[in-house]
């Protein structure tokens, strides 16, 4: 647990002598004028002030320093405010009181006047709220940060469970539909039927062969895609088109699975037919992103199971990129933008 400030050596160290200044010339000034306070300022009044600032802050640091160790952190709202403010100014104020009376009688040679003492209080009292003040400033800051900390934290581990997630999906709507078309294909045509099987087989071969990498490359998902795309064409009467334009694919890093997701959420989302197919493109847009555009024409009724799919695929990006995932509708086109991966080599790594 972080200390407080005021327990810093540093802070207990220098800060006395800051306000023991402050207040030595703070009691020149409410006694006197400007010039009579230059012509009478003594130097060992200044170290007595020096010295009374030392015990009123170190006695305050003694009480807060017993409250911390008896009350709860989590009765500081509601108890540890009124009695800490009351416990610290009583102490202080009543050791600063008997300090300098014991000084003016038995160094100077006679007793403080009740106004003098009464100017004594005010200030120190002053001081005393300051450094509670700054004592409680420090505490919800330090308190701020450790619930951020801890809600990016809780953030990070979410992201690293729906990634996980994510990479184990097994899409069990395309292998019930995908079994559904074998058993119609095997009565009229075994060889396509075989080419259906050797299609299924492909995709979730990729899916376990990959499934402990963080990343692939862009090249090997759109081998994957072809078959995920021979499969949803058997349904769709080869409705479904897909068109790369992305040049050197192999140095270009996604999260696996992606584009069989993305893809196939579009479709499960998408009313399809002859007359209304469903075209994608792929292209690199600048240095930043990898879009897959198509067009749209929304079903009804959504696919829940596809999209809480892509959801944590969204959500994977962010583990990875500081740049975030996109997904724009403009018009007739929805526009799915995947954040740019590099894999440094180590020749790369090795001149950073």
């Amino acid at each position: 647990m972080t200390r407080n400030l005021i327990h810093s050596i540093l802070f207990r160290l220098c800060a006395p002598p800051v306000f023991g200044v402050f207040v030595y010339l703070l009691i020149l000034l409410i006694n006197n004028t400007l010039q009579d306070a230059e012509r009478i300022f003594s130097s060992q009044e200044l170290y007595i002030s020096i010295v009374l600032t030392y015990v009123s802050f170190e006695s305050m640091r003694m009480i807060i320093s017993l409250l911390e160790r008896y009350l709860a952190p989590e009765t500081l709202i509601r108890r540890r405010l009124l009695v800490q403010m009351t416990l610290t100014l009583v102490v202080s104020l009543s050791l600063v009181g008997i300090t300098i009376s014991s000084y003016f009688k038995w160094l100077v040679g006679f007793s403080i006047g009740t106004r003098e003492l009464e100017v004594f209080l005010l200030l120190f009292g002053t001081i005393g709220l300051l450094y509670n003040l700054l004592y409680f400033s420090y505490y919800y800051l330090v308190k701020e940060n450790r619930e951020r900390m801890e809600e990016e934290r809780k953030m990070r581990e979410k992201v690293e469970a729906d990634f996980s997630s994510f990479k184990s999906d097994i899409n069990p709507d395309l292998l019930y539909e995908s079994l559904e078309n074998l058993i119609l294909t095997l009565h009229h045509n075994v060889e396509k039927a075989e080419e259906q099987i050797d299609h299924l087989a492909s995709i979730y071969r990729y899916g376990l062969v990959n499934r402990q990498k963080e990343l692939v490359s862009l090249e090997e998902e759109l081998h994957a895609t072809k078959s995920l795309l021979a499969l949803l064409n058997v349904h769709h009467q080869d409705a479904i088109q897909i068109s790369n334009e992305v040049e050197k694919p192999a140095e270009i890093y996604l999260i696996p699975g992606s584009l069989l997701i993305t893809i196939d959420t579009v479709v499960r989302n998408t009313l399809i037919s002859a007359r209304a197919p469903l075209n994608f493109l792929i292209y690199r847009e600048d240095e930043d992103y990898v879009v897959v555009q198509h067009n749209i024409n929304d079903r009804l009724l959504q696919h829940q199971e596809s999209l809480q799919a892509f959801g944590r695929l969204q959500r994977s990006y962010s583990f990875f990129s500081e740049k975030p995932f996109v997904q724009v509708k403009a018009g007739l086109e929805n526009y799915i933008k995947f954040p740019l991966m590099y894999i440094a080599t180590e020749n790369e790594t090795e001149s950073a």
